[in-house]
């Protein structure tokens, strides 16, 4: 019984949650990825693209709901093997799966809006072993993790153009710079 209530509350609280909000864009883009700190020592930059949704809800002008996914492979760095250079590299790919909002700044009708924002979610890394000729060596796809991650963000959206600096927290920390056309879908 006691779970019978919880779960009925739940669902309760996601559907009025759902009556009062409304899909208004979504945008597709892509961006650079610059791995830091320890990811920085076996990957080099990525490059890669996304789609983000963007939610809103009645009488909150200034918040926005988001939901993205993305997919970023990272260039290789040479493989070494007890200190001596080998004919092999790393490649490493994330796949990030995020949800989040942005606080924005201004009126709501502006041309350029400037906004604070965050998202969590996973994040799904996968590396492998590839040869100088960018080949897959034979059972090399050597690892995969998912991790949880936190993307602090500040950007700008001047029109349908947005413009955004990242921040990943997380087992591999990365700093990107992105940008996406948003299209809106006409419901304000």
């Amino acid at each position: 019984m006691k779970r019978f209530m919880i779960v009925t509350s739940l669902m309760l609280v996601l559907f009025a949650c759902n009556a009062f909000a409304q899909i208004r864009a979504f945008g597709v883009g892509g961006g650079v990825v610059l791995p830091t700190g320890n990811f920085g020592n076996f990957a080099s930059t990525g490059f890669g693209g996304g789609v983000r949704g963007f939610y809103e809800y009645e009488g909150l002008d200034n918040i926005m709901l988001t939901g993205s996914i993305g997919y970023y492979p990272f260039g290789g760095k040479a493989y070494s093997l007890f200190g001596f250079e080998t004919d092999y590299e790393y490649d490493w790919t994330v796949i990030p799966i995020m949800s989040g909002g942005r606080y924005y700044f201004g009126a709501t009708d502006a041309k350029t809006r400037l906004y604070l924002g965050a998202e969590a979610g996973i994040h799904i890394f996968s590396l492998s072993l590839n040869d100088k000729d960018g080949n897959t060596v034979d059972n090399a796809t050597v690892a995969g993790s998912t991790e949880f991650a936190l993307l602090p963000m500040v950007g700008a959206e001047i029109g349908p153009l947005d413009v955004y600096a990242e921040y990943s927290l997380s087992e591999f920390n990365y700093f990107g710079i992105k940008g996406m056309f948003k299209f809106s879908l006409g419901n304000k």
